[in-house]
């Protein structure tokens, strides 16, 4: 009698658990179901809040419109052959024609963005080397916001104003993840420029912010970008104690511009000498600014970018090379590109991650690396 007791009693436990077992096993299918059904529901915004805390902010034409100042630095700082290569004859007319540069950006763009940061995001948390960069990147699209160009702005280039990333109206057709950096470092050049400081002159350059004489004809053709106002920086081989300092610019080829692109990027060699009224043995460098020193341009043949070979063989192959912010913006394109490559190294469609593996031969792209890396690991850990 007891051993039947006992019997009854283990099959009834075990009926319980195995009842329960599947009981529990319906549930958890169910909570999975449920929680796929919630998933496929959410929008790439919802995805982008939920699993990376950013919210893009996109501005619509009023919005946008703002950032049009007719008293600040860019509009100001526009002359005659900017404002020729801008369609305009004077500052009022580029006010009232840029005031009316912007679309809407409807909800299919919205939508195509979102997933394209969505995917970007999850690439480069999931490839990259380290989370700091996937902080970098997450703080940025915090920071910025987005306002579309018509396609005639700044002759398509995009462009940053405060924290504001103008893209090409192409950009919502089909975003480019380089682009975006490129753009996001220009916003962090602006609101950080301190974190550049250290890094410019580790690159050869060096602030001088004094006319040349020499240039007086040549600052006028100077071409104006919001990225990068100063038109005072020179470079010299960080590398060499023994070279020539030179003047870097876009320089227009006339003097009545009809586009931004009519320009030749081009290297003026300086020469120089120290000031009588100043200690010769002293430190001419502070600050990343040159002291004590005059600097005068003798009308020697400009030297093509493309064909100033000290200057290519320090930074590499890099059409939009001619202000440090922008030397910087397209190393961060590169940085992106080695952080985001796959492992299909192979696949036609990552020929961009293969050509960027000969990046670090360049002195000037692994100084900028290294700088990069320290930074990242000092303010995005």
């Amino acid at each position: 009698m007891n051993w039947f007791i006992i019997i009854l009693f283990i099959i009834s436990v075990s009926l319980y658990l195995v009842t329960r077992y599947y009981l529990l096993k319906r549930e958890l299918a169910l909570v999975n179901i449920e929680n796929f059904e919630n998933e496929s529901l959410l929008t790439s915004s919802n995805k982008l809040l939920k699993y990376h805390g950013v919210e893009i902010k996109y501005l619509d034409i009023e919005q946008a419109k703002k950032l049009i100042n007719k008293d600040g630095e860019y509009l100001q700082g526009m002359n005659q052959a900017n404002l020729s290569a801008r369609g305009c004859i004077s500052i009022d007319e580029l006010y009232s024609k840029y005031k009316n540069a912007f679309d809407e950006i409807n909800d299919d763009e919205k939508n195509r963005i979102d997933t394209f940061l969505l995917k970007l995001l999850i690439d480069i948390k999931e490839n990259g080397n380290s989370n700091t960069y996937y902080n970098y990147v997450v703080k940025w699209l915090k920071t910025i916001s987005i306002a579309k160009a018509k396609s005639w702005l700044e002759s398509g280039m995009p462009h940053t104003l405060e924290t504001t990333i103008v893209m090409d109206a192409s950009w919502f057709i089909k975003p480019r993840k380089k682009t975006l950096l490129h753009e996001i470092t220009h916003v962090h050049q602006r609101m950080y420029p301190t974190e550049f400081e250290d890094l410019y002159p580790l690159l050869g350059y060096y602030y001088n912010p004094v006319d040349i004489k020499g240039l007086e004809n040549i600052y006028p053709l100077n071409r104006n970008n919001p990225d990068g106002m100063d038109k005072y920086w020179l470079w010299k081989n960080s590398t060499k104690s023994l070279t020539n300092y030179w003047w870097i610019g876009a320089i227009f080829k006339t003097a009545i511009p009809d586009s931004l692109t009519n320009v030749n990027l081009m290297a003026l060699k300086l020469d120089k000498e120290i000031d009588s009224n100043s200690n010769e043995n002293s430190n001419n460098i502070v600050n990343n600014t040159i002291n004590n020193t005059i600097f005068y341009y003798l009308k020697q043949n400009p030297t093509p970018l493309k064909d100033f070979k000290e200057f290519t063989d320090f930074f590499g192959d890099n059409p939009n090379n001619y202000h440090p912010n922008e030397m910087t913006a397209k190393f961060a394109e590169w940085f992106l590109m080695e952080n985001i490559k796959s492992n299909n190294v192979n696949n036609a469609n990552n020929i961009n991650n293969i050509n960027n593996v000969n990046n670090n031969n360049y002195e000037g792209y692994t100084i900028y690396k290294n700088y990069f890396e320290k930074l990242l690991n000092t303010y995005y850990k």
